[in-house]
């Protein structure tokens, strides 16, 4: 916008000016070809603003060079005052034909009044209006310098860092659409850290300082610098590790509390044997043999690990191929490699860890009836197996309340019982806590048995077996179970209900107790089992299943099974219900 104003502003000076010219100068000549309109023309070809067709080229081209210049319009300015004669198809119309005709026909007919204006008006305006706005159009653009990039974001790799007195550490820093030139870093205190212009942070005293990046247009981040006394002393987790060739050993350190050692490197005396990663610790062993690693800090102090390599193993064998338990029995199976091989990181797994369980060390817990396969696995893949079959069930409990009066839990376990479950109340209010349940569950805990509770439903809704469920979560609060706690459902008159509103009467409470912490189960009889509770409903809420099915095995599928209402045991002086625990997963 601004040069096109500036364009037709000259060519309106210039067309002032022409026809001021003209005027003056008429009494020289008043019979022209050409006018002020031409002038005008050709000034607007010259910069763009029209475009000339080949007869228009051929009548403006005044000095017959070929082409549309200034000169062409400076000359048809000449001719319209008369200083000049038009020129002929010979003859064009030049600088030298200019002067002579001039100086005569301006000098003895005209006063110096005409003279000079006359030679101001046509070459000054008509110069300047041309030639200004086409060499400015043209340099400008090329000239201005190009915009400076202005940085949109900055982000350092670190937020935070803890380093040791006298430790320094170079920040990343990370500018986006810029570059670190037009980053300036600083201190919160430089008691604590400094600074340098590149981000290299040096710790000097104990504390906390802030270190802050900032671009020039005003985009930071920054990191948190927690300076500690730097280390005097450091220790590994290993003084000592056998690995089979190949295996591979993370060794990690540790120092003093309160205080830091940001580096910690480490090196290794024979890398041929066991080469370590510098920063980080991880041990590859190579050849057998045995060698040093070192991990030192920056003041010196260092801690170290031998290591021996031994051949990788080719053969693994396990003591047992095969072997048999019952629910709550254990067995431990050991592993031999050929001669003079080793596998620090060997695995024993179960293929079916419902049934039985097995640790690091290959100890077998068997959890309920069924079988699985137990397997050794070498860290080179070599591996070894025992087919165990879990049957029959040994975990013995049984289940009191009120009416068995005083018990000696003592005696109940030298009599072999390792589990009971004790009633903690009824119905759907707190105050209907059984009166012996904070007696028993003291008692049997001192005597080392696992213990569960149940709580008897009255409830004829889902709704009054929520209430049933915050009643027992009042009176068992603060109790430790190792057993789940279970929903006994053998009310009679609730069980007019119908299947799904059963159902959804005891997946309500068990819920609610699970929400709080607490394994949970159900209590029924088969018949209801099969005919009003939907046990995949219960099994896919993770409910346990006590089943009562007196003098005869469980028709059912159950975790629990109640066998007889009528047992005598030592320590009770009364009838007793007794229990078999088919599966101790249920058991925490």
């Amino acid at each position: 916008m601004k040069l096109k104003n500036k364009i037709i502003s000259g060519l309106l000076t210039a067309t002032t000016l022409v026809s001021l010219c003209a005027f003056s100068a008429g009494a020289v000549s008043t019979d022209k070809k050409f006018s002020v309109e031409d002038a005008t023309l050709i000034q607007k070809n010259v910069v763009g603003m029209t475009t000339f067709d080949e007869k228009q080229i051929k009548l403006y081209d005044l000095n017959k060079d070929g082409v549309i210049t200034v000169v062409d319009s400076t000359l048809v300015q000449k001719i319209i005052v008369g200083l000049i004669k038009e020129p002929t198809e010979e003859q064009p119309t030049t600088a030298e034909s200019t002067t002579e005709p001039t100086t005569e026909a301006v000098t003895e007919p005209t006063t110096e009044a005409v003279t000079e204006p006359t030679t101001e008006a046509v070459t000054e305006p008509t110069t300047e209006a041309v030639t200004e706005p086409t060499t400015e159009a043209v340099t400008e653009p090329t000239t201005v310098p190009k915009p400076t990039t202005v940085p949109t974001g900055i982000k350092l790799n670190k937020t935070d860092i803890v380093l040791g007195t006298t430790e320094s550490y170079d920040l990343s820093t990370t500018v986006t659409n810029g570059n670190l030139s037009q980053v300036t870093f600083s201190t919160g205190n430089k008691k604590i850290a400094t600074v340098d212009e590149n981000g290299k942070i040096t710790a000097v005293g104990v504390g906390t300082s802030k270190i802050t990046a900032k671009t020039y247009n005003g985009k930071t981040a920054s990191c948190t610098v927690t300076v500690k006394k730097l280390a005097d002393s450091i220790t590994l987790n290993k003084t000592s590790i056998t690995l089979g060739v190949g295996e591979k050993y993370d060794l990690n350190s540790s120092i003093p509390n309160n205080t830091a050692a940001y580096y910690r490197l480490y090196y290794s005396n024979n890398t041929a044997i066991a080469p370590v990663q510098k920063a980080g610790g991880l041990v590859t062993a190579k050849t057998a043999g045995t060698t040093t690693i070192r991990c030192k800090l920056s003041n010196g102090k260092e801690a170290i690990c031998k290591v021996t390599v031994k051949s990788a193993p080719s053969r693994v064998t396990v003591s047992d191929k095969s072997a048999t338990l019952k629910v709550g029995q254990s067995k431990t199976l050991k592993a031999t490699l050929n001669n003079n091989a080793y596998s620090y990181r060997s695995t024993w797994t179960s293929s079916n860890t419902y049934v039985a369980t097995v640790n690091s060390t290959g100890k077998i817990s068997a959890k309920s009836q069924g079988t699985a396969t137990i397997t050794y696995k070498t860290y080179n893949g070599k591996t070894a197996s025992c087919k165990l079959t879990v049957s029959g069930s040994v975990a013995k409990c049984i289940d009191v309340s009120t009416w068995q009066g005083s018990i000696d839990f003592n005696k109940v376990k030298s009599a072999g019982y390792d589990y009971v479950i004790i009633r903690a109340g009824y119905g759907k209010e707190k105050s209907q806590k059984d009166n012996m349940f904070e007696t028993n569950y003291k008692n049997a805990k001192s005597a080392g048995l696992k213990v569960g509770a149940y709580w008897f439903s009255y409830a004829m809704s889902p709704s009054t077996a929520t209430a049933e469920a915050d009643a027992c979560l009042s009176c068992i609060k603060g109790k430790k179970f190792e057993l789940p706690v279970y929903y006994d459902m053998e009310y009679q008159p609730a069980m007019s209900t119908s299947n799904s509103n059963y159902t959804k009467m005891a997946v309500n409470f068990c819920n609610k107790l699970k929400s709080n912490g607490f394994k949970s189960g159900v209590y029924s009889s088969a018949s209801v089992y099969d005919y009003l509770l939907n046990r995949t409903t219960l099994k896919n809420n993770g409910i346990s299943i006590w089943n009562a099915e007196w003098y005869i095995k469980p028709s059912i599928t159950c975790d629990v099974w109640q066998y007889s209402d009528t047992g005598r045991i030592n320590g009770i002086s009364t009838n007793v219900d007794l229990n078999y625990i088919y599966n101790l997963n249920i058991v925490r």
